[in-house]
């Protein structure tokens, strides 16, 4: 038997903060900065392929952000041919056209309020770091409208180990079978939330295909509650 939904358990990037759009002008004032002619697919796959290779040195706290950020430029750029780089000049290039074009996606903070108004429990489940995170939230006032913020060095393991989802669980006083996982990533917010005996609703914006047809899917926030009462 299927028990009532109380809880709603959110990632934070690409589900309620649009990272992609942030980052792809970020990498845009980079390569005007450094003089670089790199398509923008390519120069957003090699990006992300150092944040990948950096963020396990972030998360054990062997780095700050920040010092993450300017090893990250300073590869990124090493790798593009740039001699010489100045990974703190291009970390400020970076960062300051990221944070100005900041954006909640659409429907984020409407969506949040109408699921507290029917009085469901909110939690966003991230897997990056507070001191990061916790400014997107509180930029958008998105922070007051959740009962718990869980970052990674808050939980016993990142997504999608189950542990993430059950230390939510637990932050929220929920069941994992009353919870119900909302996030862009199959692996991590799809498949590992019903792995660790949530339900799971898929944010699929770019209309992917080939995946699992029984998972409920959604290309805009605002379709969100209608949902809900199906899952």
């Amino acid at each position: 038997m299927t028990l009532p939904l109380r809880a709603v358990i959110f990632d934070l990037d690409d589900t309620l903060f649009d990272d992609t759009s942030c980052t792809h002008a970020g990498l845009r004032a980079l390569a005007a900065h450094s003089g670089l002619s790199v398509p923008p697919a390519e120069l957003f796959a090699r990006h992300a392929a150092h944040i990948r290779g950096i963020d396990p040195l972030l998360f054990r706290g062997e780095l700050t952000a920040h010092a993450a950020r300017v090893l990250r430029f300073t590869r990124l750029l090493t790798e593009l041919g740039v001699p010489d780089p100045d990974g703190e000049a291009a970390t400020v290039t970076y960062r300051g056209a990221y944070r100005a074009a900041w954006a909640p996606l659409p429907g984020a903070a409407g969506v949040l309020r109408d699921l507290r108004a029917a009085g469901l429990r909110l939690a966003v489940l991230t897997n990056y770091v507070r001191d990061v995170q916790a400014q997107k939230l509180a930029h958008f006032g998105l922070d007051a409208l959740v009962d718990a913020v869980l970052c990674v060095e808050e939980v016993p393991a990142a997504k999608p180990d189950p542990r993430a989802y059950h230390a939510a669980c637990a932050a929220l006083d929920v069941t994992p079978g009353q919870a119900v996982m909302v996030g862009d990533s199959w692996e991590k917010d799809v498949q590992g939330a019903r792995r660790a005996g949530l339900r799971a609703v898929w944010v699929n914006r770019d209309g992917q295909s080939g995946l699992d047809p029984d998972v409920p899917a959604i290309s805009a926030l605002a379709d969100l509650p209608a949902l809900l009462c199906l899952v």
